[in-house]
């Protein structure tokens, strides 16, 4: 049996794009223990109503779902009135939808790279664009946008996500300027590998390189990821390290570039001369 719908428009309303599953879900699982109302937005229905029946399970409690998909922005603008209508206010964004396709410059094709920008970055930006106008009317709030270990670093076989992520952490850094005068706080999330069914799918298809340098970051559950996330950013924090590994790079990552570079280099070097025949 489902939960009643609640009628009070007084609750804390967290958004969370990518909510079907992942760290979105994480985020939604540790954010309804802290008493927010929760709106999950996800291309497939199918996974979305899975994520709604697991969660009121366990909460007992309302969780509205949304099919969106974040490359479109009409439908971006569509869904954030939809929640203003329903709820009046966003307390908190989540960012989360994304998606990786790794490969070498040479064997990636144009509309890899278009994909994982339009995704990983517009589908934030058309979300935010559309929720801060209702975040400012309604007292403020908080965005978290989330980014990634490869927004700190370039890393071979990662040309068309590493630079979606990159732009990531560019736009959070503007908005945490811009937005503090309306009451916004920004944060930006850069989680290590999280074993989530994006991770599995992208393994296989990562180049040797990319794996060598990528598994140095260890793995961590979706769960911890999201409860760092939140914690880090309830206390004030921009960047968010959920591992002491992302947290040495967003401290160090231009002193350990180069290191990293070289390493990187010796290791394309030794992968091309390994396949030149002569």
């Amino acid at each position: 049996m489902r939960p009643s719908e609640p009628t009070s428009c007084s609750v804390k309303i967290a958004v969370i794009s990518g909510g079907s599953s992942g760290i979105g879900l994480a985020c939604a699982r540790v954010l309804l223990k802290r008493g927010y109302r929760v709106v999950l937005l996800a291309r497939d229905l199918d996974r979305l109503l899975s994520a709604q029946r697991e969660l009121e399970r366990h909460h007992a409690t309302f969780v509205e779902i949304l099919p969106l998909d974040v490359t479109d922005a009409r439908a971006t603008q569509t869904a954030i009135t939809h929640i203003q209508e329903r709820w009046q206010r966003i307390d908190w964004l989540i960012t989360s939808a994304g998606m990786v396709e790794p490969g070498l410059f040479r064997d990636l094709d144009l509309q890899a790279h278009r994909l994982q920008m339009e995704t990983n970055y517009f589908g934030s930006l058309y979300l935010i664009q559309a929720a801060v106008p209702l975040m400012a009317s309604t007292g403020g709030g908080r965005i978290t946008l989330v980014a990634s270990g490869a927004a700190f670093i370039g890393i071979a076989g990662y040309s068309g996500y590493a630079p979606s992520k990159f732009a990531i952490r560019a736009l959070g850094e503007i908005l945490r300027l811009e937005l503090g005068c309306d009451q916004i706080a920004v944060s930006v999330a850069f989680p290590p590998d999280t074993d989530t069914p994006q991770l599995a799918n992208e393994r296989p298809k990562r180049p040797g390189v990319t794996r060598l340098i990528a598994g140095q970051g260890g793995t961590m559950t979706a769960q911890r990821v999201a409860e760092s996330m939140i914690s880090q950013a309830r206390r004030g924090a921009f960047m968010l390290t959920p591992s002491k590994a992302m947290a040495l790079l967003a401290c160090f990552s231009s002193l350990y570039r180069p290191v990293l570079a070289w390493q990187q280099r010796r290791y394309l070097r030794r992968s091309v001369s390994d396949l030149d025949p002569h």
